[in-house]
């Protein structure tokens, strides 16, 4: 048992070093966390958040939640580079897809979450790279306090690092027509077709089941980086070194303490009595 306690001490001496900033910003306990969250807010309502639109008209976010229609909302920041445009290019083709199979029977809102930075005019020149429109299919922002609280009541991860950018879970929510979260959507670079079959479940009523997600599900909707010289996303490395890492550790601590008592058990039971 004194050998036991010493590996559990080593592991935990060993998870407390820090870890290269790469694999740092997405610890897979605070990934997982992030998702529980997300998931939990599931078949909650949402209330009273007021925002202001791509063109400064202010409203509120319940004027959507008068039973007629289902609410899909995405989250962007419109100073991102490269993965928030991808998600809201590759948001806006789930969006026409539906439109074309069920009409307008939808409406689509897309959240700027960086509320010092995601002004009016700032959501109007993203916006336009993707839509001449924005009937059915708006871009808002509102003040930090608001913000805080809507992005928490939606279960919406992210984290703010020193050079401005966000680190931030790749999310979109699927609202029923009373306010209530359906489902949320993951991986939307690089699953778009689950963000189509959740759209239709709520457009037909005909709900699917949500399915369980494994820690690794839960890892894959952070763990895809842009690569700027392939063009294409890439699993960021150290954050599966680290859980590997990990692994071996908790695996050495379990032979240490438990291996050999069950191997020497099992060749006593394949010697059998005698």
């Amino acid at each position: 048992m004194k050998k036991a306690f010493l590996l559990i001490a080593l592991l935990m001496a060993l998870m407390s070093v820090p870890a290269p900033a790469a694999a740092a910003k997405l610890d897979p306990v605070i990934l997982k966390n992030a998702v529980d969250a997300s998931v939990k807010a599931e078949g909650t309502r949402l209330g009273e958040y007021s925002l202001v639109d791509q063109d400064g008209v202010r409203f509120n976010l319940s004027e959507y939640f008068d039973g007629k229609k289902p609410l899909v909302i995405s989250y962007i920041y419109t100073s991102c580079p490269v993965v928030c445009p991808t998600i809201t290019a590759e948001f806006k083709k789930a969006v026409d897809g539906a439109k074309e199979a069920f009409g307008d029977k939808f409406n689509v809102l897309t959240i700027g979450f960086d509320a010092a930075n995601d002004t009016p005019s700032n959501l109007n020149e993203y916006a336009r790279k993707f839509t001449d429109s924005f009937q059915g299919f708006r871009f808002a922002s509102s003040d930090p306090e608001t913000m805080e609280r809507l992005l928490t009541s939606v279960g919406f991860f992210r984290v703010k690092q020193d050079d401005g950018s966000f680190d931030h879970i790749d999310m979109v929510t699927a609202v029923r027509a009373d306010g209530t979260i359906y489902r949320q959507v993951y991986s939307l670079r690089t699953q778009p077709q689950n963000l189509a079959l959740r759209m239709e479940e709520l457009l037909t009523g005909k709900a699917g089941g949500g399915g369980s997600l494994t820690l690794v599900d839960k890892l894959k909707f952070f763990c895809y980086k842009y690569d700027p010289y392939s063009g294409k996303y890439v699993l960021d490395y150290p954050v599966f070194v680290s859980i590997f890492i990990q692994a071996l550790i908790i695996g050495g601590i379990f032979y240490a303490v438990w291996g050999r008592r069950i191997m020497a058990r099992l060749r006593k039971k394949k010697e059998g009595p005698g």
